[in-house]
């Protein structure tokens, strides 16, 4: 049993050093976002799951299968089990990356029927008043995609199509999710170089796999576009980037989404 415990803490460094520098270094992440992501997510689980099963392999080495904690040995030995996964689970809550108070705006816009409900290619949105250039899903019980009448006023009908497609692809992805536990992860093990990598880059691609969506629906040059009318006064800093992603030239894998959109475009409502 020590002998598994020993193993699987040293593949869980091995992995845990490894992967941050493989997943940033690697050109197949930015034309494979998703499989990135998935990589960055196994990498995790291998990281946590072997660390945190090694440890207890290695603990438990040696005791008796029947009572490996010792429970019958003394009554508070149960009670000491209970306050140590009590405090694991309170330093998990601790380092969890809440919502921002945006998103409670959001909702509250929501909830009150102060946002206009219409229907964007094929999705309901919230369209809310305002002269800033905003689009933003909205994850949770409420969850829809929010675009400004001020944004909404910039865009041609293909674009907000893209726009839309893009922040739908977030829903659906449940990116919202992806993004929290990386910077939980983050908050939790700031020393760690590769939780700091992982953050950073699941930020990145959840936008590049948003992209990737939304180019499928109505074209990569319209996505382009679109993205580029959005970033009033370049603040975006990720703008660039983007655009130039979906304008250089396709991979062959690449080549049947990047020419022309898979399906038509619906009028906008």
């Amino acid at each position: 049993m020590i002998v598994w415990g020993v193993a699987l803490v040293v593949a869980a460094v091995v992995v845990a050093a490894a992967a941050p520098r493989l997943l940033t270094r690697w050109a197949w992440t930015i034309d494979h976002p998703r499989t990135a992501l998935v990589s960055w997510c196994a990498a995790v689980l291998i990281g946590v799951g072997g660390s945190v099963s090694g440890v207890t392999l290695v603990a438990l080495g040696g005791r008796h299968g029947e009572d490996p904690f010792r429970l019958a040995a003394s009554p508070t030995h149960g009670a000491h089990l209970v306050v140590a996964v009590a405090a694991v689970l309170a330093f998990v809550v601790a380092v969890r990356v809440p919502p921002g108070p945006e998103h409670a705006a959001v909702r509250a816009a929501l909830r009150t029927g102060a946002a206009e409900r219409r229907r964007v290619a094929g999705t309901e949105i919230a369209v809310v008043a305002g002269e800033r250039a905003l689009a933003c899903a909205v994850p949770g019980r409420d969850r829809t995609v929010l675009v400004s009448t001020g944004l909404a006023a910039r865009l041609r009908p293909d674009e907000l199509d893209a726009v839309v497609a893009h922040e739908a692809a977030h829903l659906t992805g449940h990116h919202a999710a992806v993004v929290g536990v990386a910077e939980s992860i983050e908050r939790a093990v700031p020393w760690v170089p590769g939780a700091r990598a992982m953050a950073s880059a699941t930020r990145v691609l959840v936008e590049f796999a948003a992209d990737d969506t939304a180019a499928r629906r109505v074209g990569a040059e319209v996505v382009a576009r679109a993205i580029e009318r959005s970033d009033v006064g370049g603040a975006a800093p990720l703008t660039g980037v983007r655009v130039a992603r979906l304008r250089r030239p396709a991979t062959p894998g690449q080549r049947r989404w990047r020419a022309a959109p898979v399906t038509s475009r619906k009028k906008s409502a």
